[in-house]
């Protein structure tokens, strides 16, 4: 399973990529990752996506998740964000096996 969270916006627009694959994870984090996967409901029925006006101080979201032969990608802004889909990026964020890339806006 691979997981890739875009995060753009805010006062600098700067665009934060975090990707983790559950291949070079520990079995306990693989398991975890899994699991907070689920629990946000990514691989369910189709959901509301970011719906509220943009706001320039605010991040917008892009979370990717490609498992066997499934992918899934929502968008959403930081203030539609559900509890379980802000704690699956609170996750990968803070995960050892974590990739990240920062860029310039765009």
């Amino acid at each position: 399973m691979k997981v890739t969270i875009v995060r753009g916006g805010g006062f600098a627009g700067l665009v934060t990529i975090i990707s983790v694959d559950s291949a070079s994870l520990t079995p306990e984090d693989a398991a975890t990752l899994r699991a907070k996967v689920e629990q946000s409901g990514l691989f369910g029925p189709p959901g509301r996506e970011s719906g509220s006006d943009p706001r320039p101080d605010r991040f917008d979201y892009e979370v990717t998740v490609e498992d066997q032969n499934r992918a899934r990608t929502v968008r959403v802004s930081e203030q539609d964000l559900s509890g379980p889909l802000r704690a699956l990026i609170s996750y990968v964020s803070s995960l050892p096996g974590r990739q990240e890339r920062v860029g310039p806006p765009g």
